[in-house]
């Protein structure tokens, strides 16, 4: 399970689509001016036109004094945070590292060759989609449910529309298996992405608002525009499309189901199967044919969660529903190839969303920082080449201490039982860190040979090319001992993104995590701890949060609590409901403190773990606390912030930093708060995951 802090991506994305449903972003969120100033127990400084005159005393409202001049100076956005930087200054980074000639090694020229032939736009207008057009005309001529899954199955069919079977452990002690989750057409990331399908839905207005956090959304009318479809029916052909897709997918995992349900929702999701027990759940659609194709029918087993939703894509896949299937397997090719293919086609759809079309300097860029294409070693590059080896050895050695200070919150925990704090300490001992680097290290791309466009190679084929080669690195893993960095293949490995995996048990830090914002070489050790270290803290407490504790240390799906400590735990954790539900944060709305259940017990332990490292190591409290509460700086008109506070299971960012801070006593002694304060709880009322 992924909590990911795409502060960057998915926002962005978010905002994409909203400006799509309306035409226009100004539009569709105008700017309003509250009538008077709003929140309890502080204002909500997040939202645009509702800011002080002056800055609060940091005793009364720390993070808006602290962020109060940042604050004042984006009143007129729409949505801003300093985060949305991070992109630009990687992607300038690692493309001037392209441009050195010296970096001349294998995998270096089969880079090249790549953003070479993106680049050559000529070539990509000339040929359009024609690359394509066999592999959907042969899809549009099956004649019925057979002759479609001969072409799905067909060797020189190299997609997989509906199955995504990435290697991943069965168990960290037992060996790499594969896993199987639906492949989606409208987001790349099954486990987040998943969050959008559950169930089908109404009309247009209702869909655009689902799409609003999936990363492609900016290829829909595109490609479907490709396939035929005129303007006038574009919405209602994207509904048709969603549901046929929801109608299985809703009965799958859901992050945000994870965040909600009952305790135990995630320790029942992984099911452990063999070939032919997995092959038992379809009659009809091609599922061990297409595990063959690709080469993962050799595994020893096969993990899949909550197996409802392939018995529900089996029921769909009838002969009376063929039309249907047909229209939605071409969307989901043309979706995958159109990157690949000429950029015009999609950047009449980025210059309505007010984005810069895709050009000879930005096309290479796009297709190649991709998980699927060259993303990991754009970020092998900017891991080694920018960060180097002393950032790697400073990250490490913070996560290291944060993982040794939670091990001194459990020893101190009072409720936790033997077994239980056993169970814990077992799984931190046993947690493995992903910092700038996956487990086991990047793929290695020197032994991909790219066909030059000046021997007929094309951008289309290239990609086609640089799948096959990473689907074949991938099985070679394949029933040999468990290798956990399988969890880097979904995000990007630059995306601005720092998560914890239960079924891994990992920490995974990417790279693109890392940019001036939120860390920089010249960092002192209060700032980098204050601001990146809170984040990695916060994703160790996953660990053994409601959700985490739901796994044990090998990423089995089993509680590392006992019954009589998970009754305790659970009554914590209803306390920080409590609190959060008591606040206002819009006029006439309350926080929804089981909504944001996980983030928010994260967050507190994660600040309690990174202060009590920060003043065993003697570092300045004051520093530490200033660049915790500047990380999460950022402002957003009303209406995005009511949309977000239906869709983010994170708490708003004023909120992130207050309530944790005033939990932690260290604040106190850094800043001398005192009763009467705006910040003060007294401290019998102060809450408390884990320690005493």
């Amino acid at each position: 399970m992924k909590h990911l802090k795409q502060w960057t991506a998915v926002l962005s994305v978010l905002i994409l689509a909203l400006m799509t449903v309306a035409g226009a972003f100004a539009e569709a969120l105008p700017a309003e001016e509250p009538a008077e100033l709003f929140g309890f127990p502080w204002v909500n400084s997040n939202a645009t036109g509702n800011l002080p005159e002056t800055a609060p005393d940091l005793k009364d409202d720390f993070y808006t004094s602290v962020n109060y001049d940042f604050l004042a100076a984006n009143q007129e956005a729409q949505y801003y945070l300093p985060a949305q930087r991070a992109g630009q200054e990687i992607q300038d980074a690692v493309t001037a590292l392209l441009q050195d000639e010296s970096l001349a090694d294998d995998e270096i020229t089969q880079l090249r060759i790549f953003w070479e032939q993106a680049a050559d736009l000529d070539a990509l207008h000339e040929s359009a989609y024609t690359q394509v057009l066999p592999y959907l005309e042969r899809v549009d001529a099956a004649a019925s449910i057979e002759e479609l899954n001969t072409v799905l199955t067909a060797e020189d069919f190299p997609f997989s529309p509906y199955l995504a079977m990435p290697v991943a452990p069965l168990a960290l002690n037992e060996e790499n298996g594969v896993w199987i989750f639906p492949a989606l057409s409208m987001t790349t990331d099954y486990l987040n992405g998943a969050n959008q399908y559950t169930g089908t839905i109404e009309d247009t207005g209702a869909l655009m608002q689902k799409l609003s956090s999936f990363e492609n959304t900016l290829f829909l009318r595109a490609v479907l525009s490709a396939l035929g479809i005129g303007n006038e029916d574009l919405a209602d052909v994207l509904l048709e499309l969603f549901n046929t897709e929801a109608g299985y997918v809703k009965e799958g995992y859901s992050e945000l189901m994870a965040s909600v349900a009952d305790y135990g929702y995630i320790s029942n999701a992984p099911q452990r199967m063999t070939l032919a027990e997995l092959g038992s759940l379809c009659s009809r659609f091609p599922l061990t044919a297409t595990l063959a194709k690709f080469g993962k029918d050799k595994a020893p087993a096969f993990i899949i969660l909550y197996p409802a939703w392939l018995t529900e894509l089996d029921h769909l896949w009838t002969e009376e529903n063929l039309d249907r299937v047909k229209l939605l397997t071409r969307f989901k090719v043309l979706m995958e190839a159109m990157p690949y293919l000429d950029p015009d086609l999609v950047n009449d759809v980025r210059t309505l969303n007010g984005l810069s079309v895709l050009n000879a300097e930005t096309n290479p860029w796009f297709v190649c920082n991709r998980v699927n294409t060259f993303g990991h070693l754009l970020a092998k590059l900017y891991a080694e080449k920018i960060l180097g080896s002393e950032m790697k050895e400073k990250l490490v050695s913070i996560v290291r201490g944060l993982v040794d200070t939670y091990r001194t919150l459990l020893d101190e925990t009072e409720w936790l039982s033997a077994d239980g704090r056993s169970n814990a300490l077992e799984k931190l001992d046993h947690i493995r860190l992903n910092i700038l680097e996956p487990d086991g290290g990047y793929y290695d791309f020197s032994g991909l040979e790219l066909i030059p466009a000046s021997e007929g190679g094309t951008l289309f084929t290239s990609y086609l090319a640089v799948k096959a080669y990473l689907n074949e690195q991938e099985n070679r893993y394949i029933g040999k001992p468990a290798k956990a960095d399988i969890v880097w293949k979904a995000p990007n490995p630059l995306s601005a993104n720092c998560f914890y995996d239960a079924f891994s048990n990992t920490v995974n830090l990417l790279p693109g995590f890392i940019f001036s914002i939120l860390c920089t070489a010249d960092s002192t050790e209060a700032e980098m701890l204050g601001g990146i270290g809170t984040v990695i803290a916060h994703e160790i407490s996953h660990a053994l949060d409601f959700a985490g504790s739901q796994c044990d240390a090998y990423g089995r799906g089993a509680s590392i609590l006992t019954d009589a400590d998970r009754e305790i735990f659970l009554d914590k954790v209803k306390a920080v409901e409590e609190y959060y539900n008591a606040i206002t944060i819009l006029p006439g709305t309350n926080c929804r403190g089981t909504f944001l259940r996980v983030e928010n017990t994260a967050d507190m332990a994660g600040m309690r773990a990174a202060a009590m490292l920060a003043k065993s190591l003697g570092l300045d409290l004051a520093d530490f606390f200033c660049e915790y509460a500047r990380i999460y700086a950022m402002t957003a008109s009303p209406l995005m912030l009511e949309y977000l506070n239906t869709v983010d299971t994170h708490a708003f960012s004023y909120l992130r930093t207050n309530v944790n801070i005033q939990m932690t006593d260290e604040f106190y002694e850094a800043f001398g708060i005192k009763e009467g304060d705006g910040m003060y709880i007294r401290p019998e009322d102060r809450l408390r995951i884990w320690g005493k």
